[in-house]
């Protein structure tokens, strides 16, 4: 089979990158007898050791609008000949003679309208719709997700395929120097609380930093707030710099910024606890590899995250202050409890590995082509 897969603009694509790339090298780790041709606006140098039969052509714009019309105009003509396209990350375009799949990750835009721009809900509410109906099969990441299409855009049921992303091979306990060499990289304290992700108002930090502060006060806590991520200017959370100067934190939250990804699993490994307040998730890829690391959890319940991690993590249903703390008190302050929860992390991330989401994808290949 020839297949092209469409994955523009995946490096802004946060946990949602990290998926796509996961499965790519487990999909050609899989699969070396077809050809492979990918799209990508920038070169992405873990996928060189697959050059036998995979090809990368990188697009000449690197603008998110420009991308999306250099990939109307330009894809069309370019993946005539294939056997069938994939769209990795959401967005499909018109005018594909050969079956077309698309990956959706979330409908974060439709179910919390109210934190995206105008014209984002419009093309997700009317342009999205419109590639979805128009592909042969959708895989999505959870059946949380699977549901939202069906009461969002009626697709038929049986098109939707879920299959869940894979954390990448390196998420796994880091050792006691490893985790000190981190703590010293980015002057990180011994006892830390962290959150891993885009800094955005869907993440919901200002709840965060706000539980944090009352954490504080009603414990003899020392350590820091630590939060790992970049400032997402598109549903940027206007509030949260302003939260911590009122409550004087200044000193307490650290912000890193983006850090490399082989630097991510010491920082888990080292956490006393990971905390995800996010208003919704797709699934939450983040909180896998988390799990990986055996990092203890307390998370939101929103979307897919109950289906995703079970029992092997805290589930807050109502997210405001109270229930951060009292959930931060009984995880950091009773070791027991921390080191169960280190072992169930440990045991339930084992399900999330690369070579299913693999052979599952290419079994939805091979289907589509080949009957």
């Amino acid at each position: 089979m020839k297949i092209a897969i469409e994955a523009l603009g995946i490096h802004y694509f946060g946990g949602g990158r990290t998926a796509t790339l996961n499965l790519f090298e487990a999909l050609f780790t899989l699969d070396s007898r077809n050809e492979y041709l990918i799209f990508l606006s920038q070169p992405e140098p873990s996928l060189n050791t697959f050059a036998g039969n995979v090809t990368q052509r990188i697009a000449p714009v690197q603008n998110r609008f420009l991308l999306r019309l250099w990939a109307q105009y330009s894809l069309p003509s370019a993946v005539r000949g294939y056997d069938l396209v994939h769209f990795a990350k959401n967005l499909g375009v018109f005018g594909i003679s050969a079956p077309t799949v698309i990956t959706m990750y979330d409908l974060t835009t439709l179910v919390h309208p109210e934190i995206f721009p105008r014209f984002d809900v419009w093309y997700w509410r009317n342009i999205q719709k419109q590639t979805l109906l128009d592909a042969e099969a959708i895989i999505t990441i959870s059946k949380t997700t699977a549901d939202d299409i069906l009461r969002y855009y009626h697709i038929p049921r049986e098109r939707i395929r879920v299959i869940y992303p894979a954390y990448a091979n390196h998420f796994k306990p880091a050792s006691i120097n490893e985790i000190a060499c981190i703590r010293d990289r980015y002057r990180i304290p011994e006892t830390y609380i962290l959150h891993v992700g885009r800094i955005d108002r869907k993440k919901n930090l200002t709840v965060l930093v706000r539980a944090f502060a009352e954490f504080q006060k009603q414990t003899t806590f020392n350590g820091k707030l630590v939060l790992v991520g970049e400032e997402y200017l598109k549903s940027r959370d206007t509030i949260l710099h302003p939260t911590i100067e009122q409550l004087e934190l200044r000193d307490e939250v650290i912000f890193t910024g983006r850090v490399p990804d082989s630097d991510v699993p010491a920082l888990y490994s080292g956490a006393a606890v990971t905390v995800f307040p996010s208003l919704h998730e797709g699934f939450g890829l983040a909180h896998v590899e988390a799990m990986a690391c055996g990092s203890p959890l307390i998370a939101s319940s929103a979307g897919a995250v109950r289906e995703v991690l079970g029992e092997a993590a805290i589930l807050l249903d109502t997210i405001d202050t109270n229930s951060i703390v009292e959930a931060l008190i009984r995880v950091v302050k009773d070791p027991i409890l921390r080191q169960e929860m280190q072992r169930r992390s440990l045991a339930h991330s084992e399900q999330f590995r690369g070579e299913y989401s693999a052979r599952q994808t290419l079994r939805l290949y091979e289907e589509l082509v080949l009957g």
